[in-house]
């Protein structure tokens, strides 16, 4: 997920172009391009009547139709203004006739899919009977469903997870492990191209109900890769994809039902590996 800062603005809309504008998290907007600036994008986009103005702070790429490139990992190649293309710095004779619109603040959520690996660290006494301790494996969806301000969001989410602690000398010791199906929420904010974001999810474990509380460090693993190897044949050809790549560093703390009626609890890390779509 990923904002959009939309502000009153003055821009020239007489002469625009087609392109598209990609942000940290892979998120795109199609449409008309007006001006470009050191600063921001006027872009009119597909299905709308009025140009918004996109900070470049937010903007990875801008990526005309034609193929040229005005902005690349951030940095702005090329300036555009009633038709004409400067680069920075390069003194553009033409005055702009301007039009005021008042525009309104938008949000940009998405869905997200997020494969999850994690080993636990710290256990409680119930764990001391098992000497075959497993990595746990998840699947989580995030939704676009929730509450979007600024760079705060909270998003419901869904979640699989796997398992599983045993006993190696005594296989007639029942194992501690199964599936656990669950829903929650994930409450968090950006930091510039990275986000902090916590999760609260409840479920049916193989026993009963547990709950998980953790947070997360994210980091955008497809910018990455384009700035480092975006002039390699593979990773021009599979952009789009690469840029909806995302990295987790996760800690999570897993509190869940015993056969017994009782309550048992582990702490883990792990990591997950997302794309946002």
């Amino acid at each position: 997920m990923r904002k959009i800062i939309l502000l009153s603005f003055s821009i020239s809309f007489l002469f625009s172009i087609d392109g598209k504008i990609v942000f940290y998290d892979g998120t795109t907007i199609d449409g008309q391009i007006n001006s470009v600036n050191m600063s921001s994008i006027y872009i009119t986009p597909i299905g709308l009547n009025f140009p918004e103005e996109i900070l470049i702070d937010n903007v990875d790429s801008l990526k005309l139709d034609n193929g040229k490139l005005l902005v690349a990992g951030n940095q702005v190649l090329l300036l555009y203004s009633n038709g004409q293309f400067t680069t920075p710095g390069e003194k553009n004779p033409s005055n702009q006739q301007e039009v005021s619109y008042p525009v309104e603040y938008v949000l940009v959520p998405n869905w997200s899919l997020n494969l999850y690996t994690g080993y636990p660290i710290i256990k409680g006494a119930s764990f001391d009977y098992y000497d075959d301790i497993n990595p746990v494996f998840g699947l989580s969806i995030g939704s676009p469903y929730g509450l979007f301000m600024g760079n705060f969001f909270v998003n419901a989410i869904a979640e699989i997870a796997y398992y599983n602690f045993n006993v190696i000398n005594n296989p007639d010791y029942e194992r501690f492990g199964g599936m656990a199906w669950q829903i929650g929420v994930s409450p968090g904010f950006f930091i510039g191209e990275y986000s902090i974001s916590l999760t609260a999810c409840t479920g049916i474990y193989h026993a009963g109900t547990g709950f998980i509380a953790g947070g997360s460090i994210d980091l955008p693993l497809g910018s990455i890769i384009l700035n480092k190897y975006g002039d390699v044949e593979f990773v021009e050809n599979m952009e789009e994809v690469i840029e909806a790549l995302e990295i987790r560093v996760t800690g999570r703390a897993n509190t869940v039902k015993k056969n017994d009626g009782g309550t048992t609890y582990w702490l883990g890390g792990g990591i997950s590996l997302g794309y946002e779509f």
